[in-house]
């Protein structure tokens, strides 16, 4: 059972894990012998394959299907091929990304807008560089026999809604026009068993997960996302320090990190089964993951990945309007954030005016 449903927002000011990821290398390996011998020999002399560069990117959770465009593009190749010996480091709910792409631990993270811009609020130097969803996928869910068709509809009934989520949820409701007082918010965890049992009417929860959780159970349950009623943010969003981006050696790893990452969500996307497998069997094989469920969620992370902007100019890409609206949310949960913390600058290295790699 994945339990990829827990929302980033709860994990605010944890503390990173020490010794995470491999350290950074700034610049290409070199040859071991250097240019040809002028010396004579019968044998020619041959140079040492030259090494590639290494560099690490840390996910923000446990390894599922969330991360599945990279085990693609590590399975694959598609890091080496672009340039970058590429160390994948898991996450979960003791993992502060921001802090160990600071710290140098890695050279790119994946993290959320809210938590990256409260970073860069507080001083941190970091960039944010590309977006996997273009919608954020926390949603409300019901059961389908008695379903929350819209936000209004939330009005007079009991909703679970964990601790983490709490803040974000009551912008929601303000957003809504909704008295905070009009809706019974019942503190829950993240196993949505109680709305199974009819405990609880709605519940706070991300629209790629909870509801396979539910289905695999033979639970069927109605959602809609908060995005689409006007709470606008990018989840999965990518970073990396700011001076990263003005040291050539770095970029060029940070380029072939996010094209790696590109191919692998191509490749994903088109063969849900190599994803689902590499998923289960090999990345997450400790997680207790099924199949199935896995292969449906992915199904869902595409539906989030790709939109117009997406299709006219490549996955991850960060439109003005998008980033504009992102912003706007961020602001009613007390979040600063601004147009500099954005740039698609990797991006246009990656695609080259195309919209695949």
């Amino acid at each position: 059972m994945s339990v990829e449903g827990i929302d980033r927002r709860a994990f605010l000011g944890r503390v990173a894990k020490t010794g995470a990821g491999a350290a950074l290398v700034g610049a290409t390996g070199t040859s071991l012998l250097g240019a040809a011998s002028s010396v004579a020999s019968a044998s020619p002399v041959r140079t040492a394959p030259r090494a590639l560069p290494s560099a690490s990117l840390q996910l923000d959770w446990i390894e599922d299907i969330e991360f599945a465009g990279s085990y693609v593009a590590k399975s694959n190749g598609y890091y080496t091929k672009a340039g970058a010996d590429v160390t994948l480091l898991a996450g979960g709910p003791s993992t502060s990304v921001e802090p160990v792409v600071v710290a140098g631990k890695a050279l790119v993270g994946i993290s959320g807008p809210d938590l990256t811009s409260s970073a860069i609020d507080n001083g941190a130097g970091l960039t944010i560089i590309g977006a996997q969803l273009q919608k954020a996928p926390q949603a409300m869910m019901s059961l389908a026999k008695s379903p929350i068709k819209d936000p209004k509809g939330m009005i007079g009934k009991k909703i679970g809604v964990q601790a983490g989520n709490l803040l974000s949820f009551k912008a929601f409701l303000k957003l809504q026009g909704i008295a905070v007082s009009s809706v019974d918010i019942v503190p829950v965890q993240f196993d949505p068993s109680p709305l199974a049992a009819g405990t609880v009417d709605g519940w706070y929860s991300f629209i790629t997960n909870e509801p396979f959780l539910l289905a695999a159970k033979g639970v069927k349950t109605y959602t809609w996302l908060l995005y689409d009623y006007g709470y606008k943010l990018y989840s999965g969003t990518y970073l990396c320090r700011t001076s990263s981006l003005s040291n050539a050696a770095e970029r060029a790893q940070i380029v072939a990190i996010m094209k790696g990452e590109a191919q692998g969500w191509e490749k994903a996307f088109a063969d849900p089964t190599l994803a689902g497998k590499l998923t289960v069997d090999v990345y997450g094989k400790t997680n207790g993951l099924e199949l199935s469920t896995q292969i449906s969620e992915l199904a869902a992370y595409k539906k989030l990945f790709v939109s117009p902007t997406t299709e006219k100019s490549g996955l991850f890409w960060m439109s003005p309007a998008d980033v504009a609206a992102n912003i706007a949310t961020l602001k009613l949960v007390n979040i600063k954030s601004s147009t500099k913390y954005f740039t698609n600058e990797i991006l246009q290295e990656v695609y080259k005016g195309k919209a695949t790699v």
